[in-house]
């Protein structure tokens, strides 16, 4: 229902082929002689994690300046570099549904990937086996592929399937090269995850798009979870993003109801750990929600749409939009439907206040479609017929033309959905 999602194999494949930057904040250093960051000492290290946790409490300017102190102490080793574009990042993803949010950021965000491209280079000139260089380099790449698909990706154009699985798979061979130089690193099995769950993912869901791209690997979905699980316990410094994307394949991959279970404990321990990040905060709503857990989904958002009042930093306005369809969804659920009908308006008019795209999204079509539901079971026949002619106007997304049409042959009764 989020604009990434609805990409579709896109997304999918966009997360398999730019997963592998998540593990750049993760350096082995067997071409440097040791273990560990690559800046290892205690004053980088100590600079390393209270960076990162700021960044993943989205304190962005704490982050950034943190980060500065490590580009001035070495301004010719891209992971200053790096960890500054993730800052950007993570300034992107609680604005991935919104284009114009993104591309405020995308040229600092640009910049600094290729900052860290042209210092990696410069390394793998002088030692194509240079682990730092591979790293970082492999990091920018993937970075760059999944900007691509947040601002211009088609998902029903195989031109730009193939084009971003071209731009991955120099990714993907650093990979391999990578695991080559250090093969028992707990960091790098949260790449080695991914290419595995994503690999079988695409084999099993668009064998058309999987014949295509024969150079990516045939994949297990069960190896690769289990490494992604051995990496957010036991790696280093890709903990936070193996677990984080652990949650994100358990919550929108993977559909049954142990998936639901795992990926809610996973979203609490993220949210307990970074009780400021906005992403969290939002998945563990959603676990609560997608578990049957009604209560605790209708307290986190609304403690979500609280700190989008107070504009808590990652706190969007998209995270209120959702938050009060989700909102007037557990509402509509328990009968109350007054209630339900007050948050589906003001989801939609958020939306509205958004933009045009955002108003006639998959989120908008269902918040228009469930609020003609919540007439109906009031008796509100002419509020609902209304309601319902309105989802006949937007698209089509998960039969609610169908869906619309039928509650205007007879009554929604609260059977089916």
């Amino acid at each position: 229902m989020t604009r990434v999602a609805t990409i579709g194999y896109g997304a999918a494949l966009a997360l398999m082929l730019t997963m592998l930057p998540r593990l750049a904040s993760a350096q082995t250093t067997t071409a440097e002689g040791g273990g560990g960051w690559v800046l290892l000492n205690a004053e980088a290290t100590s600079l390393v994690r209270s960076g990162t946790a700021a960044m993943y409490n989205l304190r962005y300017a704490e982050a950034d300046s943190i980060f500065n102190v490590l580009v001035k102490k070495d301004p010719e080793h891209p992971a200053g570099y790096f960890l500054l574009a993730l800052v950007d990042w993570w300034r992107i993803v609680p604005n991935a549904d919104v284009k114009s949010k993104v591309d405020r950021v995308a040229k600092s965000f640009n910049e600094r990937i290729d900052r860290v491209v042209e210092i990696s280079d410069r390394r793998l000139e002088s030692n194509p086996n240079d682990i730092v260089g591979l790293f970082f380099k492999g990091s920018a790449l993937g970075y760059k592929a999944r900007l691509m698909v947040l601002t211009g990706f088609d998902a029903s154009s195989p031109l730009d399937m193939i084009n971003a699985a071209s731009q991955g798979k120099e990714a993907y061979d650093i990979i391999l090269q990578c695991q080559r130089l250090a093969p028992s690193n707990s960091d790098i099995l949260l790449g080695s995850g991914l290419y595995n769950y994503f690999g079988a993912y695409l084999g099993e869901n668009y064998p058309v798009v999987k014949s295509a791209l024969t150079f990516l690997p045939p994949g297990d979905k069960k190896i690769g979870l289990s490494m992604l699980r051995i990496s957010g316990q036991r790696a280093q410094y890709a903990a936070t993003e193996a677990r984080y994307a652990l949650l994100d394949i358990l919550a929108n991959m993977e559909k049954d109801a142990d998936s639901r279970q795992q990926a809610l404990q996973v979203a609490k321990d993220l949210h307990d750990q970074y009780p400021g990040n906005a992403v969290f905060e939002r998945f563990l709503g959603r676990a609560f929600y997608m578990t049957g857990n009604l209560n605790d989904a209708d307290s986190t958002f609304t403690d979500i749409l609280r700190k989008v009042k107070r504009r808590e930093p990652g706190y969007e306005i998209t995270l209120a939009w959702k938050g009060l369809y989700y909102l007037a969804d557990i509402r509509l659920r328990s009968g109350h439907y007054e209630d339900a009908i007050a948050y589906f308006k003001e989801a939609d008019q958020v939306a509205n206040r958004i933009g045009s795209n955002e108003a006639e999204s998959n989120w908008n079509i269902l918040t228009n479609l469930k609020m003609g539901y919540a007439y109906d079971r009031l008796g509100k026949r002419s509020e609902a017929l209304r309601q319902y002619k309105k989802v006949l106007s937007m698209d089509d997304y998960s039969s609610s033309h169908d869906k619309a049409k039928l509650a205007m042959e007879k009554p929604y009764e609260g059977i089916g959905d």
